[in-house]
């Protein structure tokens, strides 16, 4: 048998936490036969990393620079056996059980897995040992921001609009515009939630539009150094899309077409100075021809708290500064210790939903577009030293809340008559 080791969460199967909240457990180690090492560590650690390469020039001129850029925010470590002191210790065989629980800091923010970097937060035992390299097992889990629509600006509940028109040239000749015209109800939104996307297409041109292509697209910013050097990558994520309806030539048509907003991390621009979240809504008509396609885009904001129908009176912002720091709790390391509970969704710091009694605590699922097996060079590289075992099975992946919650109503013109169906190949014509 060995070693074993098994690192669980208490009431938290999934490892799944708001900032703010304890992270609390057990790590159970069970061992065949005496095992002598230096120390038996237990870190907690969150962190933001960024990396990737640039090359420069061409043939044996050429050049490659690495990237790097990182932050953390929890840092802890203890002894579960033996110090920094001593020379050795022996841990006897048998199954030994140690308590753990450690506050984290409500300015965390969300795990986030990218081509460029990663926000991961980690739990890890490690034997020391003496001229040979540590053996460890980790163990991720995720954190989530607490971002509440309605403690952020009261923009977030009006109606948007954009704008864009192009005309097709075919020298010498100009054709008449085609114009697009979005509307969203709001740009506060939730994963779960429905948006609804109001398209008003004027199609004056002599070129008939194939079809409109609705996207929500994620766009995360990387920041790194290299030598005094700050450089950036930009990524974009492709969250969901759906296919919609062609425009004749000459004509003017109005559709309503749903996006539901899948698992994803929320919107992230202060927390996290190396990583920036963003999200936007994306329509684009496709042309026929060797003409360019016409795209129009609107900002929105994805939180972890929905935007109630009636919003706080007054609003008061969390004092974060009064909250204590992140340390590991020494003196609930021990067989027999009481340390706090958490689960997900927290059950104060922590649950801001219950707020309003009619929204149901949500789901917890995977980002599926986040799914990314990056090839090449540009590729986040293994940190973890020889002879680490990760006990996350089929890799770590984070979870993000998920609500079934009422959406925002569509846009509508009052002069136009109801378009019913309008994702099943249907519009209105005006």
């Amino acid at each position: 048998m060995g070693i074993t080791c098994i690192i669980n969460f208490d009431n938290n199967p999934h490892g799944t936490y708001f900032a703010g909240q304890v992270v609390s457990g057990q790590i159970t180690l069970k061992l065949d036969k005496i095992k002598l090492v230096k120390a038996l560590t237990l870190t907690i650690s969150g962190f933001a990393e960024t990396e990737w390469t640039e090359s420069t020039g061409t043939g044996k001129d050429e050049t490659t620079d690495t990237y790097r850029g990182r932050e953390d925010y929890i840092a802890s470590q203890t002894y579960l056996a033996g110090s920094s002191q001593s020379s050795q210790v022996s841990i006897e065989p048998g199954v030994h059980v140690y308590n753990f629980s450690c506050q984290i800091p409500p300015t965390c923010p969300s795990s986030i897995e990218g081509l460029y970097g990663r926000v991961r937060y980690m739990i890890k035992v490690a034997m020391v040992r003496p001229w040979k390299f540590d053996q460890s097992y980790t163990r991720c889990f995720t954190v989530l921001k607490i971002m509440d629509l309605n403690y952020d600006s009261p923009l977030l509940r009006m109606p948007t609009q954009m704008e864009a028109q192009k005309v097709y040239c075919c020298w010498p000749c100009t054709s008449a515009p085609m114009q697009l015209q979005m509307t969203l109800p709001q740009t506060g939104y939730v994963s779960g939630q429905i948006i609804p996307v109001g398209m008003l297409v004027t199609n004056d041109s002599h070129i008939a539009v194939e079809a409109l292509q609705v996207n929500l697209a994620m766009m995360v910013t990387y920041h790194a150094t290299h030598m005094s050097r700050t450089h950036s990558r930009n990524e974009r994520l492709l969250v969901t899309q759906l296919m919609g309806d062609p425009v004749p030539h000459h004509c003017k048509k109005q559709f309503t077409y749903y996006l539901r907003v899948p698992a994803t991390a929320p919107t992230c621009f202060n927390l996290c100075k190396i990583i920036q979240i963003a999200y936007q809504v994306e329509v684009e008509a496709r042309v026929k021809g060797c003409h360019r396609n016409q795209a129009i885009s609107i900002p929105i904001t994805l939180g972890s708290v929905p935007l109630l129908e009636h919003p706080p009176m007054q609003p008061q912002p969390r004092d974060l500064d009064g909250l204590p720091p992140q340390e590991l709790d020494a003196k609930a390391l021990g067989h027999s210790a009481v340390v706090p509970q958490a689960s997900a969704p927290p059950a104060d710091f922590n649950a801001p939903w219950a707020i309003d009694g009619s929204i149901p605590p949500p789901n917890y699922e995977e980002a599926i577009h986040m799914r990314t097996q990056p090839d090449g060079t540009n590729n986040m590289q293994a940190t973890a030293p020889p002879n680490t075992l990760s006990l996350d099975e089929h890799g770590f992946a984070p979870l993000y809340p998920i609500f079934n919650i009422p959406s925002p109503t569509a846009p509508s013109d009052p002069k136009a008559p109801p378009n019913t169906d309008v994702n099943a190949n249907k519009g209105t014509w005006l």
